[in-house]
């Protein structure tokens, strides 16, 4: 229950900050999606239960916490700013791997102060976080990049309307990129093949829940975010 909990609050603060785009405008998303990514690498080597009906309890990354948030953000900006935007941002974000890696690297072989006592801790912690970066950059580019472009697919045959289909389809396939390629070569010989399938299967059956979930939330979103824009002019977009 907590697990569902904390998945469901970070998808409902995800969506209410991606609403001050409303009066911050369109550069507020791309910040917004940067930070849940780089959060999503310092957490994503730890490993939590996860109590699943049919499955008992297996183990699943936590970066699912947030990460999974990110491709909400991804459709936000492509439904209401479109592809271009959408794309940089993805892109911009893709920037900010090679400044975590090297300050990650960089700090462990800084010397510690006397006054440090978890040298060791911090330095195991931060190793992993190497690999994992690593893994992270190249999931989050293909996932990510093709989220994009799927959602523009779909939306040249279906136009303004039935953005259910767009979010849930681009998203649905993408998760599958991103879980399989992360986990694959983030966890690769540090657990049985067994254990990393059943990690991979568990995540990505969690994405996919999470992304259902989160389509009411995304209609909320670009609802609140254009109303203005249709007082003003007038509009009423069918999203249906």
């Amino acid at each position: 229950m907590y697990e569902f909990i904390v998945l469901i609050s970070t998808v409902i603060l995800t969506s209410l900050i991606c609403c001050s785009a409303r009066w911050l405008g369109a550069q507020i998303l791309p910040p917004l999606l940067a930070g849940s990514v780089v959060t999503s690498i310092f957490i994503a080597g730890k490993l939590g239960d996860l109590s699943i009906p049919g499955f008992g309890t297996v183990a699943i990354s936590v970066s699912i916490l947030i990460y999974s948030s990110t491709f909400l953000i991804t459709d936000v900006i492509s439904e209401l700013y479109g592809p271009k935007l959408a794309q940089s941002a993805v892109l911009g974000t893709a920037l900010c791997y090679p400044i975590v890696l090297a300050a990650s690297q960089f700090s462990i072989h800084w010397t510690p102060s006397v006054y440090y006592p978890d040298q060791q801790a911090f330095a195991n912690i931060m190793s992993f976080a190497g690999r994992v970066t690593l893994a992270s950059l190249l999931s989050y580019l293909a996932s990510q990049t093709f989220d994009v472009w799927a959602f523009h697919k779909i939306r040249s045959y279906t136009g303004k309307s039935r953005l259910w289909i767009r979010n849930n389809g681009s998203t649905i396939i993408s998760q599958g990129l991103d879980t399989a390629i992360f986990y694959g070569l983030a966890f690769y010989g540090l657990m049985s093949f067994n254990q990393l399938l059943q990690l991979i299967v568990v995540a990505y059956l969690c994405k996919v829940v999470i992304a259902l979930i989160d389509t009411p939330f995304v209609y909320a979103v670009i609802y609140f975010v254009r109303k203005s824009e249709r007082h003003e002019q007038g509009i009423h977009p069918d999203y249906t």
